[in-house]
């Protein structure tokens, strides 16, 4: 039988399609079975027996999410053994290298799109949108895909039936613990992307972090390291000369730092340590495709901005203001860190955490906050089911008022209104200050419990800084 669609939702089933009942935190696809035969399914597959009639095929799977994926993959005709597939996974710095990746593939005159947090919903779609989105870019004429692969992807099947050609690995750190439960269970759904990838793949592995030696165990095929003590570990590329990324030396400034790959100058906007770690995955990422050096470092230097990372604001204002995707304690921290060392003046921060997620990282984020910015306004973040003061009285709990002490002036408050604690902020700031204003970055909109408000942090600052009396 021809089939005209895949869905895993029944409003959306049209006559012909294949509806996948997934069972869900809140609601269970096969509840809505009758409703997706109503619409016009041919075909149900579900975990649970099901009486549908006659007519209508059903098929009985041990796992939904990966029914769904399997069988989009055979509607859409497997797209992503049409293309080179690069998938990105790890706590941080995937948003950034994927764009770094594109840059390069572009400047070597390949097609190359995102698919990511930036663009989607979801930083990796569900499998059937997914693989709709690899066919019409197959249709495109599109060479290269990357792709960020979130740990709840992995663990949702959402990638299963893709075929990776790289694998990318970039870090492991504290973040999204209240679905994982522990950072064992974290570390076993980011290892699925390297466990799925095969023989002829390529796996490019951060290996200053701890976590590589785990992912490393289960590759199939070639590994490709990364690091900046890269020298002190044994693992090397089993191709030298062609696919290592040596680091020479590393000048960071104010505006922009120079990195020393291979005898490349390469100079950037995005500053800090961890944006080097970027840089470096994705130098190797165009060594591992087969791409000159020369058109990899005209790549990494196209990228003047990405939106919500690092985003600097600039309206004339004799201060730095930076918008920041920043939402767990590491990155918090390295973000802070990063512009300390370029600061001439105070650091102030606006930040705060989202609501129905993991509660252990928020006084963790209030500590460094506190020990690291010389004054900080806590606010809304995504509240989701939650009260905005809980979330916020959460953080604050891990504020040490040491340092507020030995100055004799108070270092935080919190103003829970999110557009308001942004203008605090800006008001507050005079000139060599940097105001950094994290953990939304190009998010637009804030969940207050399933009702969206419009909000984008960037649009703030650029309506005050221009006309602070509109405001």
């Amino acid at each position: 039988m021809k089939y005209t669609g895949i869905t895993y939702d029944s409003r959306l089933v049209r006559p012909g399609n294949i509806f996948v009942a997934i069972p869900g935190t809140k609601k269970n696809g096969a509840d809505f079975i009758s409703q997706a035969i109503t619409n016009g399914a041919t075909l149900i597959a579900a975990e649970t027996d099901a009486q549908v009639p006659p007519e209508i095929e059903f098929k009985k799977v041990v796992s939904a999410r990966k029914a769904l994926a399997e069988l989009a993959a055979d509607f859409y005709d497997h797209p992503s053994k049409k293309f080179k597939l690069i998938g990105i996974t790890g706590t941080k710095g995937k948003t950034t290298t994927s764009y770094f990746i594109q840059s390069i593939l572009k400047s070597a005159g390949y097609k190359a799109e995102v698919v990511g947090t930036i663009n989607n919903a979801l930083t990796t779609p569900q499998s059937s949108d997914l693989q709709a989105e690899l066919a019409r870019m197959v249709k495109a004429g599109v060479t290269h895909c990357i792709i960020e692969v979130s740990s709840h992807a992995l663990d949702q099947y959402r990638v299963h039936a893709c075929h990776f050609a790289v694998a990318i690995f970039t870090n492991l750190a504290h973040d999204h613990l209240d679905y994982h439960k522990n950072m064992e269970e974290y570390l076993k759904a980011k290892k699925k992307l390297f466990e799925m990838l095969p023989q002829a793949g390529v796996a490019i592995i951060n290996v200053d972090d701890p976590a590589s030696n785990s992912l490393i165990q289960v590759v199939k095929g070639e590994v490709v390291a990364y690091g900046l003590e890269q020298a002190k570990h044994e693992l090397r590329s089993a191709k030298d000369n062609e696919h290592d990324v040596d680091v020479a030396s590393i000048d960071i400034r104010e505006d922009e730092m120079t990195i020393r790959i291979n005898s490349f100058d390469v100079r950037t906007p995005f500053i800090g340590m961890h944006n080097v770690y970027n840089i470096l995955a994705a130098f190797q990422c165009g060594l591992v495709l087969g791409l000159r050096q020369e058109s990899i470092k005209k790549g990494i230097e196209a990228v003047k901005s990405i939106p919500g990372r690092q985003e600097e604001i600039k309206c004339g204002q004799p201060f730095r203001v930076i918008v920041d995707f920043a939402h767990t304690p590491d990155s918090l921290q390295k973000l802070i860190e990063t512009y300390r060392k370029v600061t001439k003046g105070k650091i102030i921060l606006v930040f705060g955490c989202p609501g129905d997620r993991d509660r252990a990282k928020r006084p963790m984020m209030g500590e460094i906050a506190a020990r690291l910015a010389d004054y900080s306004i806590v606010t809304t973040d995504d509240p989701h089911g939650e009260k905005p003061d809980t979330i916020i009285n959460e953080i604050v709990a891990g504020f040490s008022n040491d340092k507020c002490q030995m100055t004799n002036v108070k270092c935080w408050e919190s103003i829970v209104d999110r557009k308001e604690a942004i203008i605090k902020a800006l008001k507050m700031a005079k000139k060599w200050d940097t105001v950094l204003i994290a953990g939304r970055g190009h998010e637009k909109y804030q969940d207050f419990n399933g009702t969206k408000v419009a909000i984008d942090d960037r649009e703030i600052c650029k309506a005050f800084l221009k006309k602070p009396s509109s405001v």
